[in-house]
């Protein structure tokens, strides 16, 4: 017993010994000659293993440091190292060492060092984030480096708050994707979506992203078009050097790869995704049918191909090959610099989709049960070809000069066959369906940008000018349908309609082509009051000014009975009725068109906007606070051949011509040096997109309804609120808490319904009113503080959870047109969660990646006349990717997407009683994507 409690003493005096020996050494590393703070700098002491980095605000801390004579060792790119001898004298008390660092120009002569604002990093970003006066979220080249992701899309469904549909469409905070406005290099992206107001996210390649911010708060600076959120995408300049990658990788699609795949007949070029044009109309081809002679018509008819009948290939496996350059040179010695990034990508994908497709009539209460109008198994096959280049250039003419010229282009072509069988249960029928789509789509975006420095680095300017087009064709989208007369057999006829309905035999061309003009012009000055003083107000004012011209065509053409048809055609197989001699005006089939002036449109959006802001730091507080005005005019007319000499009537000219006066306000509190909350209001704008105003009606096979503009639809308003505290305990790590409120005037919705017909129709229109408030936590964080040990030291997490209810006043107008009263925003999410678990050993080069997101249920659809709400049900999405390095150059990189493979649903409350059975109510669609197992290696040369 003694013995044991001598042990204990002398343990307690040998650790109370070690501990006595060492001591704490603290401080902050700041630029000699600006007094600047320094961001990142190296600290250690010497001859140990002892070291730190220094923080946001210069500060380092440095634990157990020995007794003695010690010197501290402060080094950072492009400045001198300095070296510190101190002693510590075991008083317990730490010693402060605060280090100015000196620029090294002991090789001035022959070299250079330029200095360069890191912007890759998560460091840089998270710098960025707690410097910004807005609420902000982002993901850098480093984090985007982990993962397996290959294009933007993938890499932003990661960022806090964000969530992706179809592959290519953000949400951001549960809103809808019309509330969010994409940005490139600060100027608005051009969008190849002729019906969405959205930016197709898949367009841009993952390893040619720098940075991507994500602005959830107005602030004037930033375009006044959005509410969710206002992303901005910054592709690489001057790389870190010379190299060549090239990145190649596979992926077999569970229930879509190596199967039997059955599309339109391919040509030589069909694996390039170009139009080749064997599907477009023939150029010598009537511009109109109307008034033509029969024999004229059916000339026409004959002239168009006959490529009704579909192929089978195997569907093989999907593929992506990137090739990228990198290329870097310094000039002479007065630190010039030349950059060059070029990114040559391409992809192929395949996907086989079985749906459940169905649509209800008005529930019957008085029985307890649902009355389905039709109930469709739709056999989907699905090809993306997606092809596109980035070529940028930079130049740094010195410190405070700095120019790029910023090149993307990019088309996706998507090739789909739809076999779809069913019963049409409300007309006592079963049929056979089939429509081939082909649509080829294609942007380019450049950018020429100046960044410019003057009055001692306090004066700033940017300038940017640019241009961009888009474009849209989808050249002989075509329909047929068969009867089947025998259920036993499955025998089945075709189904010739006696009239121009050209959606069940029918034909469809349309063309949209976009060009964008915009400049902008940024400045800003800061008020140096004296080094006695923080007070350093900051002036900020600017132009941006935009013309975006549209064009867009459409032919409805469709295939009837003539007078004496004969009836034995019906029982031909498709490719035999479309022989020449079957295409008459006599006996056979003849072509018709539905013509209408609303199938041709001209649109202008010309914007001018202005800002002015003013920042004031007073101590800890940071006040913001600013205008935007925005001088926006929005035309649609119908072209010039149609306002004269026609018998049918040109639409009227829509004209939404309006100048918005948007202010905004920021407060900003620290806490201290690592907490921050910041208070945002600010007042945003929705402008209607030019598809939604204009009075065309297009079919949707998909859901068998006609979508159709409205001319009258006006500008939403938002007023916005944000509350958020942030706490940064690293460079690498954040915690935030956010409560937001948004207030919408006039928003614009989606309906579908069977409004006064009985075919199914999506409109758009303006309810009164709107509120959406929420609750938002994000999270990026490292294990190694909490689980101390080797293996969590590696790991970190990123989560971000948002809770969000949403309501909708209607308005008079439309109360008795809509079914439900009492609903959420369309689109709006009631809840978001994503999340991510990372472990990086970078002494084994191995990366491990998590990922999960979930969102709520929403409002895809809102029901009109006797359809209810048609909602899109939460599903979850696992992904695992890992990434090794094999040696210094070769990387593979492995990965399975959508783990769990939940069924897409959506589901309406035919019964309305406020439950959501995925079982007993009623399927609007469903269908399972397939898990996605991918490999893939990259190899730098």
């Amino acid at each position: 017993m003694k013995k044991t409690v001598v042990l204990l003493l002398l343990s307690f005096l040998t650790i109370s010994g070690l501990y006595a020996q060492s001591g704490i050494v603290r401080g902050v590393v700041s630029d000699a000659v600006t007094g600047e703070t320094i961001i990142g700098a190296n600290v250690r002491i010497e001859g140990t293993t002892i070291g730190a980095v220094s923080d946001f605000d210069g500060a380092y801390e440095l634990k157990n440091v020995p007794n003695g004579s010690q010197t501290l060792v402060v080094s950072f790119i492009t400045f001198a190292t300095e070296k510190v001898p101190f002693e510590l004298n075991g008083s317990g008390n730490p010693v402060v060492i605060n280090v100015a660092l000196k620029e090294d120009i002991s090789d001035l002569e022959t070299v250079v060092v330029t200095a360069v604002r890191e912007t890759a990093t998560d460091i840089a970003l998270l710098r960025d984030i707690k410097e910004s006066m807005q609420v902000v979220s982002g993901l850098s080249a480093e984090s985007i480096k982990r993962t397996l992701d290959s294009d933007a899309s993938q890499v932003v469904r990661r960022i806090p708050g964000v969530s992706v549909i179809q592959d290519r469409f953000i949400v951001i905070r549960g809103l809808n994707e019309r509330y969010n406005t994409t940005l490139l290099h600060n100027v608005n992206a051009p969008s190849m979506e002729p019906d969405v107001r959205s930016f197709s996210f898949d367009v841009i390649p993952s390893n040619i992203i720098d940075q991507v911010l994500i602005y959830k708060s107005p602030a004037p600076e930033l375009p006044g078009d959005f509410s969710g959120g206002m992303v901005k995408i910054f592709t690489k300049g001057i790389p870190d050097g010379t190299v060549t990658t090239l990145d190649v990788s596979t992926g077999y699609r569970q229930g879509s790869s190596m199967r039997g795949f059955f599309g339109e007949e391919r040509r030589s070029a069909h694996w390039t995704g170009i139009n080749d044009g064997a599907n477009d109309l023939p150029d010598f081809f009537p511009e109109r049918l109307t008034g033509l002679p029969a024999a004229e018509i059916d000339q026409a008819g004959r002239s168009l191909p006959n490529n009704w009948r579909e192929r089978e290939y195997n569907s093989g496996m999907d593929y992506r090959v990137a090739l990228t350059h990198y290329f870097r040179k310094d000039i002479g010695n007065k630190g010039m610099q030349l950059g060059n990034t070029t990114s040559i990508q391409y992809n192929n994908s395949k996907t086989i989709f079985n749906v459940l497709n169905q649509a209800f009539e008005a529930y019957d209460f008085a029985a307890d049960e649902e009355k389905i109008r039709f109930t469709f198994e739709d056999v989907e096959f699905g090809q993306e070809i997606m092809a596109g280049i980035v070529h940028n250039w930079a130049f740094r003419l010195n410190d405070n000069n700095f120019f790029e010229f910023k090149n993307l282009y990019n088309q996706l072509t998507t090739y789909d066959f739809i076999d779809r069988f069913g019963d049409q249960v409300a007309q006592g029928f079963r049929q056979n369906n089939f429509a081939f789509f082909n649509e080829y789509r294609g942007l380019y975006s450049g950018q020429l940008v100046g960044n410019h420095k003057f009055l001692n680095e306090s004066g700033k300017l940017e300038w940017v000018a640019g241009y961009g087009f888009s474009f849209n064709d989808l050249p002989d989208y075509r329909r047929y349908r068969t009867n089947i007369v025998d259920a036993g057999t499955n025998e089945s006829v075709l189904f010739i309609p006696r009239g121009q309905t050209p959606d069940f035999l029918g034909k469809f061309y349309s063309e949209m082509n976009e060009d964008i003009y915009s400049g902008a012009v940024n400045f800003e000055q800061k008020f140096n009051t004296g080094k006695e003083t923080n007070f350093k107000p900051v002036l900020k004012a600017g132009v941006f000014l935009e013309s975006r011209n549209r064009s867009f065509s459409a032919r409805n053409l469709g295939f009837s009975r003539s007078p004496n048809f004969s009836e034995e055609l019906t029982g031909l197989e498709i490719e035999e009725l479309f022989r020449e001699e079957n295409i008459n005006s006599t006996n056979g089939i003849r072509l018709g068109e539905n013509f209408s002036t609303g199938n041709f449109y001209e649109a202008t959006n010309d914007l001018r906007a202005y800002y002015l802001s003013l920042n004031f730091p007073i101590g800890n507080f940071n006040i913001s606070g600013g205008v935007r005005v925005e001088d926006n005019i929005q035309q649609l007319r119908s072209p010039d051949r149609f306002v004269e000499g026609t018998a049918t009537p040109p639409i009227e000219p829509v004209i939404i011509d309006q100048v918005s006066i948007l202010p905004s306000v920021n407060l900003a509190y620290n806490i201290n040096k690592k907490m921050v909350v910041k208070g945002v209001y600010g007042k945003t704008l929705n402008r209607p997109e030019f598809r939604e105003i204009a009075p065309f009606g297009f079919y949707d096979f998909i859901f068998d309804a006609t979508v159709t503009g409205y001319t009258f639809l006006q500008n939403a308003e938002i007023q916005n609120f944000d509350l958020r505290w942030e706490m940064y305990p690293s460079l690498t790590e954040t915690i935030s808490l956010a409560f937001f409120y948004k207030d919408f005037k006039n928003p614009i919705e989606s309906l579908y319904g069977n409004f006064g017909s009985e075919q199914t129709t999506f409109l758009f229109r303006n309810t009164e009113r709107a509120y959406a408030r929420g609750i938002e936590v994000d999270l990026r964080k490292s294990m190694a503080n909490i689980i101390k040990t080797k293996f969590f030291s590696k790991m970190s997490v990123l989560a971000n959870v948002s809770f969000i209810d949403s309501e909708v006043r209607l308005g008079e107008d439309l109360s008795e047109l809509l079914r439900a009263v009492d609903r959420p925003l369309q689109g709006q999410s009631n809840f978001i969660v994503n999340s991510g678990l990372f472990y990086d050993d970078e002494l084994k080069n191995l990366q491990v990646n998590v990922n999960y997101n979930v969102i709520g249920k929403r409002i895809l659809f809102v029901g009109g006349g006797a359809i209810p709400d048609t909602y899109e049900m939460p599903r979850n999405v696992l992904d695992l990717s890992v990434r090794k390095g094999l040696s210094e150059k070769l990387f593979l990189k492995v990965g399975i997407k959508d783990l769990l493979n939940q069924e897409f649903l959506l589901l309406q409350d035919g019964n309305e009683d406020g439950v959501f059975d995925r079982r007993n109510d009623q399927i609007f669609r469903r269908f399972r994507p397939g898990t996605t197992y991918t490999i893939g290696a990259t190899y730098q040369f």
